[in-house]
């Protein structure tokens, strides 16, 4: 008998071993290739070549940045809601025709997504509030949350802006990628009344929308739903967010701040199709931009004059 039993507990026991070895393997799977490289911290932004496409964008990127920092920017602080310390440049114009406020993509860095659009602006005469988003450079924050948590911070740089500048002092918004989607997400939360005008570049929908586009049409990940769904139940038990809690659309619900969408033809990562789908769905005053033949998040620098007029005659900068 107890020879029996120890032959059944052996039968037993191996395809119990597989399964629990299987489990693991499409754990770490899970969190390798979904959760880590697109919702935890990077010690390093993306390769900058591959983001600018050429050397000369790169050398023009590097040539605006090296410019911003020469214009001796302060360096200002908020808290978040969850108590993370969140870090900005502040740089100040003479007589200045209002603020905007930049807020940069998914795993890059304040100058690195905005340095020619923030020294384009601030030639105009405007302030420059310069972000880094919860979880990259200077903020706090061990995880992306792909514009869920990252709304609020909108909000309250907001508040940080018109504490600074004043109630009084016209403010504008753009967001590009990553964060274009946490710009539009903040539009339904309570905001200030002297916000002119939103410009959102090349924005995704929803966390999931654009982390299935990743999974199944990029990386041709394998059971992409299961993958997707385990990779949520991560980020709701580690970061605490889901991919499904928010998205653009409802915060342009009941939006009423003029939106300039704008996006580029020929975008690989960010589906064009999610910003005309956001265009249709705002019912606030809106224009869309497209760029012909421009890559993901760098329009400005593919059709720069198109880029700045249509900006500047949304936005009735002159």
């Amino acid at each position: 008998m107890k020879k029996e039993t120890k032959t059944l507990i052996k039968q037993i026991a191996l395809p119990i071993g597989i399964f629990i070895a299987l489990c693991v393997i499409f754990i770490l799977g899970v969190y390798f290739a979904i959760f880590k490289p697109n919702f935890t911290r990077r010690s390093q932004p993306f390769d900058n070549l591959k983001t600018f496409k050429n050397d000369e964008n790169l050398q023009k990127n590097i040539a605006d940045s090296e410019w911003f920092y020469s214009q001796n920017p302060e360096e200002i602080e908020i808290q978040s809601f969850d108590g993370l310390k969140l870090v900005a440049y502040n740089l100040r114009a003479e007589n200045a025709r209002g603020t905007w406020l930049l807020i940069h993509g998914h795993q890059s860095l304040p100058l690195r997504t905005n340095a020619t659009i923030a020294k384009f602006l601030y030639e105009l005469g405007y302030n420059i509030v310069l972000p880094y988003q919860r979880a990259h450079g200077k903020s706090e924050g061990k995880y992306i949350t792909f514009g869920i948590k990252e709304r609020y911070d909108v909000r309250d740089w907001l508040t940080k802006v018109n504490e600074i500048y004043g109630a009084e002092n016209p403010v504008y918004v753009e967001g590009i990628s990553m964060g274009c989607a946490t710009v539009l997400m903040s539009l339904g939360l309570e905001l200030p009344s002297n916000i002119q005008a939103v410009v959102a570049d090349c924005g995704f929908t929803s966390p999931y929308e654009i982390i299935w586009k990743v999974a199944k049409k990029d990386r041709n990940l394998p059971l992409p739903r299961l993958m997707i769904a385990a990779a949520n139940l991560m980020a709701n038990l580690m970061a605490d967010f889901d991919f499904e809690e928010y998205d653009t659309f409802k915060g342009l619900r009941n939006n009423k701040i003029p939106v300039l969408f704008i996006h580029g033809t020929a975008d690989s990562y960010v589906p064009i199709e999610m910003t005309i789908a956001n265009f249709q769905y705002c019912t606030s005053e809106k224009s869309l931009y497209l760029v012909e033949n421009a890559p993901h998040g760098i329009e400005y620098m593919i059709d720069e004059e198109g880029y700045k007029k249509s900006i500047v005659n949304f936005c009735k900068l002159k």
